[in-house]
């Protein structure tokens, strides 16, 4: 019987710069209510390394949370940041100016 992977309810992306180089990290959260997470890019070059278990969320929390992606990337954000990871804030949008006339 095939293994299917655990569908994921939210994800976030995470970057540190130093004189290494530009690391980059993906969160995620996943149904079964696992948070992982692993080193996606290095200068710019993609990795593939194994996802690190960060916790397991309580029943509570999974309940909490359901399927809103939202919640899920706010908690995501909390955790990163409680490890020491900072997700740039997202882009704000500029409004379209129209073309004078």
């Amino acid at each position: 019987m095939p293994r299917f992977s655990a569908r994921e309810i939210g994800h976030i992306e995470t970057s540190y710069t130093s004189d290494l180089g530009r690391l980059s990290w993906i969160w995620v959260m996943r149904a079964d209510g696992t948070v992982r997470y692993r080193l996606s890019h290095v200068d710019g070059h993609a990795e593939r390394n194994d996802w690190q278990l960060v916790c397991r969320l309580t029943s509570t929390e999974r309940r909490s949370i359901g399927t809103d992606t939202a919640r899920a990337n706010d908690l995501l954000i909390r955790v990163a940041r409680q490890r020491g990871h900072y997700p740039a804030p997202p882009a704000r949008s500029t409004p379209h100016r129209r073309p004078a006339s």
